[in-house]
C-alpha cells in the first residue's frame, strides 16, 4: 500500500546523504562519509561509515560534528585515514611545545575548516589520531605505499605571508591584491601563498618537505611501489590566466623531478589526483582537450610514465615548454573580438597520450579508479544520467549502473571484480550499491526510511522538438496520485551549469514541490554536456535564445497534453538557472510568477567581480572589446520588457554570481513598478549550505508563488512564513 504521507521541511533533519564510497583493500568493505544536518546548530556535517559489501548494517565510525571527509584506507587495510577540522588533539600542542591549545585555538581551527589528516587504527578501535599540524588546514593527502606516511598539500606561507594573513585576519591590516584571479567564491580574497607537497612520519608525526617550487604543487598521489609521488601543477607562470595543470614525478630516493605532461592538458580538471595504474607503469586523468574551454568534452587521458621528461629543478620548470604564455590582451582589436580575446599559452609540443574516451563524445566527470592494468572504471555523463563506466585502454565503454532510464550515480571505486558506489533513484532516494554481473546491490539504508515512506511523485522522461527540430530531453515530476491529462499549476525549474544537466533521481526540493499539487519540469536544455560536445557548444558565446526556445517548447508540450494549467505557469532557477530565469521574465509573459536564485543579470559588471573572468574571456573575449556582445547576452537587455512578478534571492558572500548583480536586478525592477523582493542570505556563499537557509528557501518559493495564484500552502509551507499570502492585484 503506498504511503500518502507528505516530506515535511523538517525531514531535512532526517536525511543522510552519502557521498564517494572507497574500497577496502580486501574489497569487503566500503567506507563513506555521510552528510547529514544538526538542527540546534544549524551545522552541515560529514561522519563516516563502513559499509559492508556482503550485506549488514552500515557501522558509523566518527560521530564529532567535524567528523571526517575523504576516507583512505591504508594498502594493508588496517587503517583509516581521513580530513577533519575537529579541534586538535592536546598531546599534538605538547608536541609544538605548548603546554596546551587553548579554546580560543581549538576554535579557530574549526571556523576556518584548517583540516587536518587523522587516522583510525581498525583492528585496535578507539578515537581517531591526528597526523598533521598543518598551520593552514590541508587541502588532500594520500597515503605512501608501506602505510608508513601520509603525503599531503598545504599551503606553505613564507614568513612575511604569515604576518600579512595574520594581520588580514585580525582585521588589523588592510587586503592587498597582486593576483588576476583575486578572489574565488568560497575562499574569498585570495592571496599569494603557495601550496606545497609535505610528508608527516604516522608514527612520529615528523613532517618533510618535499617541494618548494615557485607555483603551487597540488594533488599528490603515491606510486603502488612507493618511490614515486605525482602531484599537479601550473607552471606558466602566470597560473591565474590559463588551466594548463601539468602532471610531475618527484623521486623518493633522490628528490629527482620530471614533467610528465607538456602544457596543454588541464590534468586537474576533475579535482582529483592523477591514478597510478596497478603496475606503476601509467597515470590516468581527466582533461578536456582545450583546457580553457568549458564546453569541450572531459576526457580520460593516459600517459606513460616511461615518456616524462627531466626537470633541472622545479623553479626552472617556470615558463619552461611554451612558445607564448599568453595572458595579456593585445589593445589593437582585429574584427573578431572573441577570438582576439583568447590569449592562452602555446605548448611547444604535445603530449604523448592514449585518449580511451576519444570517440565517446560524453564527459567523463572522474572518479577514476584502475580496475587491473587494461581497464579503468570512472562517471560518465550520458542523457542526463551519471554512469558508472568500464572503460578499456583499447576504447570500448561499458555501462555498469545504473540500471533503466532512471537514476543516477555520485561516486565510485573498485578494483577487479569487486565494485562498489553511491546511486540516487527517484524512489529511493542516495544509496550505496555493490556492483555485480546481475546489475546493483543496494547495501544501505541512509535515505530509504525517508524516501520510501513518502506518497511518491511519478517521475517521466520527455523527449519534445526545440522549434528548429533538436529533440531536447526533459523530467516531468506529477503530483502523486495525479491522473493523466489533468491541468496542474506547474513550476519550470531550469538547472545550472549552464553546462549541467538535471537527472531523474530524488531532489528534496522538487519532490516537495511536487507533493504540494505542482507539475515540476526540468528541461536539459542545449548546453547540458551529457548531450555531446556538438550539442553543448551551441551555446558557447550566445546564451539565452536556444535555452528558452528550448525550454518554451517543453512548456507547451505539457499544456498539449495536458498536464499544465496555461494560466499557472511559475519559473524559478539557481545559478546559471537564476539567469536562465532572468532572461525567461524578459522574453515572455507566461509566466504568472517566477524565483531568479544566487543569478547573474547584467555581464559587463560581472567581469572583475565574479570569479569567471576566463570562461566570459573564451566566450566573448573582454568586455572592453566586445561590450555589444556582453550587452546583446545579458539578461539585462531585455529589462524593458519584465512585467512578471520576481522573487530574487542571493547569497551575501556569493562571488561566482555577486550579490551586485541581484542588487542591480531588483532596483531596474522596483524603479519599473514591477513587484519584486529580494533575499539576502548573510554569510552565504554561491551554494546554500546551512539547513534553516534550505528550509527558508522552500518555504519562500512555495509562499511566492501561492501569492501570484499557486497552490495554497499548508501548515508545513506556511509555518512561519513572514510575507502576504494570496492573490496579489
Amino acid at each position: 500500500m503506498s504511503s500518502s504521507r507528505k516530506l515535511s521541511l523538517h525531514d531535512i533533519y532526517g536525511l543522510k546523504t552519502p557521498t564517494v564510497p572507497v574500497l577496502s583493500p580486501d574489497g569487503r568493505f566500503a567506507a563513506v562519509s555521510v552528510v547529514s544536518y544538526l538542527e540546534k546548530e544549524n551545522e552541515r556535517v560529514e561522519s563516516l561509515y563502513l559499509v559492508p559489501l556482503a550485506g549488514g548494517l552500515a557501522h558509523r565510525l566518527t560521530r564529532a560534528k567535524e567528523g571526517g571527509r575523504a576516507p583512505a584506507f591504508s594498502a594493508d587495510g588496517t587503517m583509516l585515514a581521513f580530513l577533519s577540522a575537529r579541534p586538535d588533539e592536546l598531546e599534538v600542542g605538547a608536541l609544538r611545545g605548548k603546554e596546551k591549545d587553548t579554546a580560543a585555538e581549538r576554535k579557530d581551527a574549526v571556523e576556518k575548516d584548517k583540516a587536518q589528516v587523522w587516522v583510525l587504527n581498525l583492528q585496535l578501535g578507539g578515537e581517531p589520531r591526528q597526523i598533521t599540524y598543518a598551520d593552514e588546514g590541508v587541502e588532500s593527502f594520500c597515503w605512501s605505499a608501506d602505510a608508513s606516511q601520509i603525503v599531503y598539500a598545504a599551503r606553505a606561507p613564507q614568513a612575511g605571508e604569515k604576518e600579512y594573513l595574520k594581520a588580514v585576519r585580525d582585521n588589523e591590516g588592510p587586503i592587498v591584491l597582486r593576483r588576476v584571479q583575486h578572489k574565488m567564491d568560497g575562499q574569498g580574497y585570495l592571496d599569494e601563498v603557495r601550496t606545497q607537497i609535505f610528508a608527516a612520519d604516522v608514527a612520529t608525526r615528523d613532517v618533510q618537505q618535499l617541494t618548494d617550487a615557485p607555483f603551487s604543487c597540488r594533488l599528490p598521489s603515491c606510486s603502488p611501489d612507493g618511490g614515486t609521488i605525482a602531484f599537479v601543477a601550473n607552471c606558466t607562470g602566470d597560473e591565474d590566466q590559463n588551466m594548463r595543470r601539468d602532471v610531475f614525478l618527484l623521486c623518493r630516493s633522490t628528490g629527482g623531478v620530471v614533467r610528465l605532461t607538456r602544457g596543454d592538458v588541464d590534468a586537474a580538471s576533475s579535482s582529483e589526483p592523477p591514478a597510478f595504474s596497478p603496475d606503476g607503469r601509467r597515470l590516468a586523468f581527466v582533461s578536456p582537450r582545450g583546457p580553457e574551454n568549458a564546453y569541450l568534452v572531459p576526457q580520460i587521458m593516459v600517459a606513460d610514465v616511461a615518456n616524462a621528461r627531466s626537470v633541472a629543478s622545479l623553479a626552472q620548470a617556470l615558463g619552461q615548454g611554451f612558445s607564448s604564455i599568453g595572458g595579456v590582451v593585445p589593445d589593437a582589436m582585429p574584427d573578431d573580438a572573441v577570438r582576439h580575446g583568447r590569449v592562452y599559452p602555446v605548448a611547444v609540443e604535445q603530449t604523448p597520450l592514449q585518449l580511451p574516451t576519444a570517440n565517446l563524445d560524453r564527459p567523463v566527470l572522474g572518479n577514476l579508479r584502475w580496475l587491473d592494468d587494461e581497464s579503468l572504471l570512472a562517471l560518465v555523463a550520458d542523457r542526463a544520467q551519471t554512469k558508472i563506466a568500464r572503460v578499456s585502454l583499447s576504447g570500448e565503454v561499458e555501462y555498469m549502473g545504473p540500471q533503466g532510464e532512471l537514476g543516477s550515480a555520485h561516486g565510485v571505486d573498485g578494483r577487479r571484480d569487486r565494485i562498489v558506489a553511491t546511486i540516487s533513484y527517484p524512489d529511493a532516494g542516495h544509496e550505496v550499491y555493490r556492483i555485480d554481473a546481475e546489475g546493483p546491490t543496494r547495501l544501505t539504508s541512509f535515505q530509504a526510511d525517508i524516501v520510501e515512506d513518502i506518497a511518491q511523485p511519478r517521475m517521466e522522461r520527455l523527449t519534445v522538438p526545440a522549434p528548429d527540430g533538436v529533440p531536447i530531453d526533459a523530467l516531468a515530476l506529477l503530483p502523486p496520485g495525479h491522473p493523466a491529462g489533468t491541468p496542474v499549476p506547474m513550476i519550470v525549474e531550469i538547472h545550472g551549469g549552464p553546462m549541467w544537466y538535471d537527472s531523474p533521481q530524488f531532489d528534496f526540493g522538487s519532490v516537495y514541490l511536487a507533493q504540494r499539487g505542482y507539475a515540476v519540469l526540468k528541461v536539459n536544455y542545449r548546453g547540458s554536456i551529457s548531450f555531446g560536445e556538438d550539442f553543448c557548444r551551441q551555446i558557447q558565446g550566445s546564451w539565452g535564445p536556444r535555452e528558452h526556445a528550448d525550454v518554451m517548447a517543453c512548456v507547451d508540450h505539457m499544456m498539449e497534453r495536458g498536464d499544465a494549467d496555461p494560466g499557472r505557469l511559475y519559473v524559478m532557477g539557481f545559478s546559471q538557472g537564476g539567469i536562465m530565469t532572468n532572461w525567461a521574465v524578459g522574453h515572455t509573459d507566461r509566466f504568472r510568477a517566477a524565483v531568479s536564485e544566487h543569478g547573474e543579470w547584467e555581464y559587463i559588471s560581472a567581469f572583475g567581480t565574479d570569479d569567471c573572468h576566463l570562461w566570459w574571456q573564451d566566450d566573448l573575449g573582454v568586455p572592453w572589446q566586445n561590450p555589444e556582445g556582453y550587452r546583446r547576452m545579458s539578461p539585462a537587455s531585455a529589462a524593458a520588457n519584465i512585467r512578471t512578478p520576481l522573487l530574487i534571492t542571493a547569497g551575501q558572500e556569493d562571488w561566482r554570481c555577486p550579490l551586485d548583480q541581484a542588487e542591480q536586478l531588483y532596483l531596474t525592477l522596483r524603479k519599473r513598478g514591477v513587484p519584486t523582493e529580494l533575499v539576502i542570505y548573510q554569510g552565504e556563499h554561491h551554494a546554500i549550505t546551512r539547513p534553516k537557509r534550505a528550509i527558508d528557501r522552500l518555504r519562500r518559493i512555495a509562499a511566492w508563488f501561492a501569492r501570484y495564484g499557486g497552490m495554497a500552502l499548508d501548515d508545513d509551507s506556511a509555518e512561519g512564513y513572514p510575507g502576504p499570502q494570496g492573490e496579489k492585484d
